[in-house]
């Protein structure tokens, strides 16, 4: 290897080290929030059929409650 490659290859070495020590600490509050959000969730992984469609059926009658509760407090304002 001559003394040009030598040096192109550590440059790209370099930069590559710098990059990876600029973004280890996103990528290390990326994977925290990932651990987070799965810790959360985990619950929903043990729902039957019969409980998800429960969950979709309140989750829906809740929904259309607040766009009614909405709509009456824009008629009230005047607004259509």
């Amino acid at each position: 290897m001559n003394a040009g490659a030598w040096s192109r290859w550590c440059h790209w070495a370099e930069e590559a080290w710098n990059r990876h020590i600029r973004h280890r600490e996103p990528y290390r509050q990326l994977d925290l929030v990932r651990a987070e959000l799965k810790a959360r969730t985990a619950w929903m992984d043990e729902l039957t059929e019969e409980d998800l469609a429960e969950l979709l059926r309140g989750l829906t009658a809740c929904v259309e409650a607040v766009g009614a509760t909405d709509s009456d407090a824009e008629r009230q304002d005047g607004t259509p």
